[in-house]
């Protein structure tokens, strides 16, 4: 019977546990994770702004996935892994305790509807997890176009052991989704870094 594993090509794609547990990154240094990367720009650009860190990018968007893959092997970028997961179960199953330096998740589904609120990644259960795989010291970035959204954040935060800076900024990213936004004449956008100054035991 064919794995997840089987359905791709590359290499750089990390369908599974068994691949997942192959690349043995105990020692691999610094560790920057990007939940839902797209069409991966961002990613790709912070890859070959540093060669000397290790980039994981979570989306489970299959056809983005093989995309972006082909985009890592033109670029020749020997430092990203794409995991076919979705964040929860990739904090949840994959990354040990204090081990990923950097989160950021740009634009991520904001779920408007009151009953789709439940789908919403950022819950105080779900910060409580990242930050105890966050290494103490270390950020989580997370930018939305959604005010609501951010408001409902902010009320997740108390007891996640983040510090909390939240603010408007101008467009900076340079996504498909940023672009979206610019052409419907989006100029602000609302922005949320979490420093980990407590360690959260989950």
């Amino acid at each position: 019977m064919d794995t997840r594993a089987s359905l791709y090509e590359s290499p750089v794609i990390i369908a599974d546990r068994e691949a997942w547990e192959a690349l043995n990154l105990k020692d691999a240094g610094t560790i920057e994770v990007e939940i839902g990367f797209g069409s991966g720009e961002y990613l790709l650009r912070r890859a070959r702004q540093f060669p000397d860190r290790v980039f994981i990018g979570i989306e489970k968007k299959s056809g983005l996935i093989k995309e972006v893959a082909k985009k890592v092997a033109i670029h020749n970028l020997t430092n990203i892994r794409l995991l076919d997961w979705c964040a929860r179960d990739a904090f949840t199953y994959l990354f040990p305790a204090c081990s990923v330096s950097r989160v950021y998740a740009l634009f991520p589904d904001p779920w408007p509807k009151k009953r789709h609120s439940k789908y919403r990644l950022f819950s105080t259960q779900y910060l409580r997890l990242l930050n105890n795989r966050l290494i103490t010291g270390c950020e989580a970035l997370i930018v939305t176009d959604s005010e609501e959204y951010c408001n409902w954040m902010l009320k997740q935060l108390p007891g996640t052991g983040f510090e909390v800076e939240h603010s408007t900024i101008p467009p900076q990213f340079n996504t498909k989704f940023e672009r979206k936004w610019l052409d419907q004449e989006f100029s602000t956008f609302f922005k949320i870094l979490l420093k980990k100054t407590e360690h959260i035991e989950v």
